[in-house]
């Protein structure tokens, strides 16, 4: 019997051990572990929680129409695949465990090693697939070219029908789990991510269909991003309910389709660069694990740590939690991510530096916080984020970008859209009185001076990025050849990107 068991790939289209394990009509036990030790994390929200439990529906009715159907197991997943395979061999089948590789922390590592050990000792075959492109060495010189070439191999084949028989193995019922945990969908007036694969195609058929036009100047506005101007995809990618190759191949025929240096392929090609750049960021954590806890340098481990913060500091990242800072596009895209679990990049990036630069307090409080918020929260990108925003990466280079809330204010809203539909105590205030602060009594004044903080904080910042970049001249070695070919690749991206820019003219 061939055990599948889904994890962050919950769908039936491109999905290696699917395809594998229906390919000769064996008998197939498709299976989900509700593990409690996800659920006990700080940083597990309630946005990313329903969408799964939406995304799981969704795999149950799908795998139904195929005459099978979605196992559900709740416990401490070591124990439970061991539990299942006892039960079957019990019964005198012969399991082969089939699951896609995954990008982990260290509980997730450990929980694989111990599971794979437990099969070598019992002579039971095992099946990793890939659900994304992972390279297995550390070799950058390679790493495009084969990710090229597994994005464009042929998507694996949507089986017709399974064959699963009605077995009992402890299993937990779909109406008893959602009783379980029914306090994570409370109900809400706006929905505005459903998870399941059906879900996923239509909004990358819409993307592709009319929504991508523009892609490359839209994403950055906050208001023309929350309608749709981006591609909505990224809770989906994150949960598997579709593969990054279908949306490659799919962006690549359209393209393709395209005239060349047009408004329109330039949009969709700055898709496409997007998509490798998510693939990228969780190839990073494959290799480094400790970036989730952990500085890129250690020079930095005296300014940002995740310690408790002190009363001051706590105000400011309560203040800037509840989006009650005293500067408009902050806090709108705070009380969005509140509410809706989402906002766009280069809002994320905004409100980043604002924290960490200008607040003082360290990215592991953000990222934390973030992430119990997203919808589309993704460890790998998250976190290696908001290193990236603290001005903790790339020290090769003696500048660092702090983003101005009061410029960007003026040129990603500066018909306030986004801002009024936020904060509603500022509808019907112009432009002007916002750069004036003169604001009604009910929006706080800013809880901080922002040039002030920026030249302060951000000296302090300059200076251990100095002391790293000195070391790292000194040393040599791997750590430095990889700073400055993150470097050149950064210096390499910005050239490109403004030569396809000047080639539309």
């Amino acid at each position: 019997m061939q055990i599948i068991w889904f994890r962050r790939d919950l769908r039936l289209s491109d999905n290696e051990i699917v395809a594998e394990a229906c390919k000769n009509q064996q008998e197939v036990l498709p299976c989900f572990i509700i593990d409690p030790w996800f659920y006990q994390q700080p940083e597990t929200g309630k946005a990313r929680v329903r969408f799964l439990f939406e995304s799981l529906t969704n795999l149950d009715v799908n795998l139904r129409k195929l005459g099978s159907k979605l196992y559900f197991f709740e416990g401490e997943s070591v124990a439970i695949i061991r539990a299942i395979t006892r039960s079957l061999l019990a019964l005198g089948k012969q399991p082969k465990l089939y699951f896609n590789q995954d990008v982990q922390v260290q509980y997730g590592i450990d929980r694989d090693l111990q599971i794979l050990d437990f099969y070598r000792q019992h002579n039971l075959e095992t099946h990793i697939g890939k659900n994304h492109f992972l390279q297995n060495e550390e070799c950058y010189e390679t790493y495009w070219q084969n990710y090229h070439d597994y994005q464009e191999r042929s998507l694996h084949p949507r089986p017709k029908k399974i064959n699963t028989p009605q077995l009992t193995l402890g299993q937990i019922e779909w109406d008893e789990l959602q009783q379980k945990y029914c306090h994570y969908w409370e109900a809400q007036k706006l929905h505005y991510f459903v998870g399941s694969e059906n879900e996923a195609d239509k909004t990358l058929r819409d993307f592709l269909g009319y929504r991508y036009r523009g892609y490359h100047w839209r994403m950055s506005r906050p208001w023309l991003a929350q309608r749709g101007a981006s591609s909505h995809l990224s809770p989906h990618l994150v949960f598997g309910t579709i593969s990054t190759r279908t949306v490659y191949q799919e962006a690549s025929k359209l393209l393709q389709k395209l005239l060349p240096k047009s408004k329109n392929a330039f949009a969709l090609s700055a898709f496409l660069d997007r998509l490798r750049w998510h693939d990228k960021f969780t190839q990073r954590l494959y290799f480094h694990p400790q970036l989730v806890v952990q500085n890129r340098y250690s020079e930095f481990d005296d300014w940002y740590s995740p310690e408790e913060l002190g009363v001051e500091k706590q105000k400011l990242f309560l203040a800037w939690c509840k989006g009650q800072t005293g500067f408009p596009l902050v806090d709108a895209s705070m009380r969005q991510l509140n509410r809706m679990g989402w906002m766009n990049f280069r809002m994320r990036s905004m409100c980043a530096t604002f924290l960490t630069i200008n607040c003082g307090v360290s990215w592991h409080h953000g990222a934390r916080y973030f992430m119990s918020r997203l919808v589309d929260g993704d460890i790998a990108i998250n976190h290696w984020q908001w290193q990236m925003q603290s001005g903790i990466t790339n020290p090769m280079s003696k500048t660092f970008r702090i983003y101005n809330p009061t410029k960007n204010l003026q040129e990603k809203d500066p018909e306030l859209q986004f801002v009024r539909h936020w904060l509603p105590e500022l509808r019907g205030h112009s432009m002007e009185q916002l750069l004036t602060r003169k604001y009604n009594n009910s929006y706080p004044q800013p809880i901080l001076d922002w040039k002030q903080t920026r030249l302060t904080n951000g000296k302090v910042v300059s200076q251990i990025r100095a002391k790293v970049r000195e070391r790292l001249e000194k040393e040599g070695g791997e750590e430095y050849e990889s700073a400055l070919g993150a470097k050149k690749t950064v210096e390499k991206y910005f050239t490109t990107k403004d030569r396809q820019y000047r080639n539309l003219k």
